[in-house]
């Protein structure tokens, strides 16, 4: 699944445990890109060797985002479920990143 949009807010990373091991995490979220008066915006979390994707981005930068997603089990309660939405790919829309080239072109 692919989100395109502008990216409202990008946190620090923090160091978090899972299964009792440290793991950095980091968060950004991103408002869709759209005409309507009242926009969508989505959490998208970051982790491990993912949480350098969106150090070339800025607030406000226009970005395609390319989403994982699932829905899991909490570990405290058998009949509660949450959804995790992460992702794999943070691309520039129309050059309003500030990568540092981080493009294709030959030139």
């Amino acid at each position: 699944m692919v989100i395109e949009g502008r990216i409202i807010f990008i946190s620090a990373t923090e160091q978090i445990e899972i299964g009792g091991e440290p793991r950095q995490k980091r968060t950004f979220v991103v408002e869709e890109a759209s005409d309507r008066e009242f926009k969508n915006s989505l959490a998208i979390d970051l982790r491990g060797d993912k949480v350098s994707l969106v150090d070339s981005f800025r607030e406000n930068d226009n970005v395609k985002v390319s989403l994982t997603y699932r829905a899991k089990q909490s570990n405290k309660e058998a009949n509660r479920r949450f959804n995790s939405i992460g992702a794999w790919r943070v691309d520039p829309i129309g050059g309003s990143s500030n990568s540092g080239g981080n493009d294709d072109l030959p030139f």
